[in-house]
């Protein structure tokens, strides 16, 4: 007969490192955001560059923090229903 489940400590492990990746991902986007802002780089390119960190790399950072932050919840998510199953 075939078990199905998973290990919980690993799950619940497996949320939180994703969890800490998202938020390891916000943190340095802010500070790239703030030394950017802080810099002093005037003209085309960096109007170009300040427009594309906006528009595109800020936002697909954010896109992948979220996504981690939603794994991280489901995983720790599955390892509680995989507890209770258990039991």
């Amino acid at each position: 007969m075939a078990i199905w489940g998973a290990d919980i400590a690993q799950l619940k492990n497996l949320g939180t490192k994703l969890q800490a990746g998202s938020n390891e991902i916000e943190n340095q986007r802010n500070t790239l955001n703030k030394v950017l802002a802080a810099t002093d780089w005037k003209g085309p390119d960096a109007d170009k560059f300040r427009n594309e960190w906006q528009g595109q790399h800020m936002t697909a950072l954010n896109k992948v923090a979220q996504a981690l932050q939603e794994a991280g919840k489901r995983a720790t998510q599955n390892a509680a229903e995989q507890e209770q199953a258990s039991r």
